[in-house]
């Protein structure tokens, strides 16, 4: 399951998540995120985690 994190989305991105999410990989896409987003990234990755993502797997950041 990926999950992109951006200026560009229009939503939260935890909204269409299922509330349990056990057993299931989670790809975080911070590929066009600002600093501030990239920082309430961990934020997100600790709410997967607490939903049962079995893991997170940070892609695209910025360096």
């Amino acid at each position: 399951m990926k999950l992109r994190f951006n200026q560009l989305s229009p939503s939260r991105p935890l909204a269409d998540l299922p509330a349990d999410l056990t057993g299931h990989a989670v790809t975080l896409d911070l590929s066009h995120t600002d600093a501030d987003q990239r920082a309430a990234a961990t934020d997100l990755a600790r709410e997967l985690l607490d939903r049962g993502a079995a893991r997170v797997v940070i892609s695209g950041t910025a360096a």
